[in-house]
């Protein structure tokens, strides 16, 4: 098994902790080809009591949509932003009056983080956001203090397991050298502002990297190989994490700064370990887990804030990390549920399972299937140009529609393409060979999706500019943090 924990808590670095917080947070990504309209995935929130959500920008649409229900917001400025926030005069004042102080009055919207990049370190960034990140955090903190925020909205920044050193136990665990020129100081101003240390875990990517990763070790289920720090003894790979970052922290001389999870779930498809049991299981044991307020042997009893990845999937999200990238979603595209997950377990609320939107905005109910009596010639073809511009994954080996004949798969693959493109007749033909029918596809697990109805979001009529889309951090984390972890895990 591993040898010690380079290869169990690095990987799957990290969770967090807030010692006044309360409740768990959801990640609203929108790569979408027509992504759920904001008004409904509010609504979809308040169903599901859930108090808290994480952005990866600060879409206007999305402000306006959260404005009056108290649910606390993050807020991020991309980083393809921090280079102008960093080096502009007065770009993070306009950013700050225009993205934090317009929504959040009395009756607003309630934003209590700005995410000041996602992942800025990460390795295959090649070291293009390390000189621009800390001098942009500075200006995003002077900005919320001139403009009388600071109080209630707190600058931070996600971080990525490439800033920890891969030490082989959690005690040992500190921060790279070639980045304590950065970190120290941003460690400073975060305990200056009583903010905490913020970082991403993807435990699935250990398992998804390699297959001989210990689920049990993952799922909170004890191990047969703990990992033994005396006088600490690991049995599950989120304590372990947790409290090499601690570590770190002690090491850096912010012992008690508190630490906040962006990011972590399971995906439900794309690959054979990505699975709805999967996900289910594995969410509501680190819910339960986390609500528990058991602590960790270094943090015993501190509750946990955390941010569950994600609330519904992003079905144009880059594949480049694997096919399951689109399908971390505790709710389909279309806000319906997965499967059976108690947010809520510990606690007396009233919600006890997930809760799926209410009236989806889908278009007709029709699809695009295989004619059967058409010339087959050029069907692979057809099937790859329809996959190439939709979403296919479900049909990648051990996803959920991977059983498919290669008729019904061709079926998925056309189908695909039409309902992205808005269910346009002449997305139907493929020389031929695809006809429209109403009547449903699906079988077994394999779901054959109805689109949503394309709508045009709202433009901020006191910008000239967007205030920032998500750009390809997470795709790119994934990806370097993948390669990371091959590095890092070791069999003896």
């Amino acid at each position: 098994m591993a040898k010690g924990l380079g290869g169990w808590v690095v990987m799957v670095l990290l969770m967090g902790v807030l010692e006044s917080a309360s409740g768990l947070g959801v990640n609203w990504g929108t790569i979408s080809i027509n992504p759920l309209p904001p008004g409904y995935v509010v609504k979809l929130l308040q169903a599901n009591g859930i108090k808290k959500v994480k952005l990866f920008d600060a879409d206007f649409d999305v402000l306006r949509s959260l404005a009056g229900t108290d649910i606390e917001v993050m807020v991020a400025a991309p980083n393809d932003m921090l280079s102008r926030l960093a080096y502009t005069d007065g770009a993070a004042d306009d950013w700050v009056k225009e993205n934090v102080t317009a929504y959040n009055f009395q009756g607003g919207v309630n934003i209590r983080w700005v995410a000041v990049g996602n992942e800025p370190f990460l390795t295959g960034y090649n070291g293009s956001y390390l000189n621009s990140t800390l001098p942009a955090l500075r200006n995003i903190v002077n900005a919320l203090q001139k403009a009388g925020q600071a109080d209630t909205v707190k600058a931070i920044i996600p971080f990525n397991a490439d800033i920890l050193d891969g030490a082989a136990l959690p005690s040992q665990t500190r921060f790279k050298v070639e980045y304590l020129d950065q970190i120290l100081p941003m460690l400073q101003i975060f305990n200056n502002t009583n903010a905490p240390f913020s970082v991403n875990l993807y435990p699935f990517i250990s398992k998804y990297q390699n297959p001989d990763f210990p689920l049990d070790f993952a799922f909170f289920m004890g191990t047969t190989s703990p990992v033994n720090d005396p006088p600490n003894v690991y049995n599950n790979a989120l304590d372990a994490s947790l409290d090499a970052l601690i570590a770190a922290l002690r090491a850096a001389g912010y012992p008690n700064m508190p630490v906040l999870l962006g990011e972590i779930g399971w995906p439900t498809d794309g690959n054979e370990f990505a699975t709805v049991a999967l996900a289910g299981q594995y969410n509501q044991q680190l819910i339960n887990h986390l609500q528990s307020n058991v602590g960790t042997p270094l943090r015993p009893g501190v509750f946990t804030e955390f941010y569950m990845f994600g609330l519904l999937d992003e079905n144009i999200k880059s594949i480049l990390p694997g096919p399951y990238e689109r399908h971390w979603g505790m709710f389909f595209y279309d806000g319906v549920a997965k499967y059976d997950l108690n947010l809520a377990a510990g606690t007396n609320a009233a919600v006890q399972t997930l809760q799926s939107a209410e009236y989806p905005p889908y278009m007709s109910a029709q699809y695009c299937v295989l004619n059967t009596f058409a010339d087959m010639t050029n069907l692979t073809q057809n099937v790859d140009f329809a996959c190439s511009r939709s979403d296919c994954t479900p049909l990648y080996p051990g996803s959920s529609c991977a059983f498919l004949t290669p008729e019904q798969n061709a079926s998925y693959s056309f189908n695909a393409y039409f309902q992205f493109q808005n269910q346009d007749p002449n997305a139907c033909n493929f020389q031929g060979l695809a006809k429209i029918t109403a009547e449903n596809p699906s079988v077994g697990t394999c779901r054959f999706p109805i689109g949503l109805v394309k709508y045009t979001p709202a433009k901020n009529p006191n910008s000239g500019s967007s205030p920032g889309v998500r750009n390809l951090s997470t795709v790119l984390v994934v990806t370097v943090f993948t390669l990371l972890l091959n590095t890092l895990f070791c069999f003896v």
